[in-house]
């Protein structure tokens, strides 16, 4: 469900709530820019698009880590670099975002 408000400050505030029940809002300076954020972000969950907004803030260590542990193994892979592969760029880089992939 979605609603648009206008705010005390003369801005424009546009929420929803996503599939979790967790609210996402973001503001607007024009009323017009309001229900049009709120048209793609609706168009993109009915379509099977949506991306929740906080999946690139997850680190380099916690994607692996989880990533990791869903996979099956070879010993040789485990004796090598150990489960995660990335080892050598995770001890290089343990606190980094994944960054989000364009094609």
């Amino acid at each position: 469900m979605a609603s648009l408000a206008k705010r005390r400050d003369g801005r424009w505030r546009a929420r929803y709530r996503d599939a979790a029940d967790k609210e996402h809002s973001r503001h607007f300076a024009r009323k017009l820019d309001a229900p049009r954020w709120l048209d793609d972000v609706t168009a993109s969950v009915v379509t099977g698009q949506y991306v929740d907004p906080k999946a690139g803030r997850v680190t380099f260590e916690t994607y692996d880590a989880e990533w990791g542990s869903r996979q099956v193994w070879e010993a040789t892979t485990v004796a090598g670099d150990g489960p995660g592969r990335g080892q050598r760029a995770l001890r290089a880089a343990p606190s980094c975002r994944a960054a989000p992939v364009s094609r």
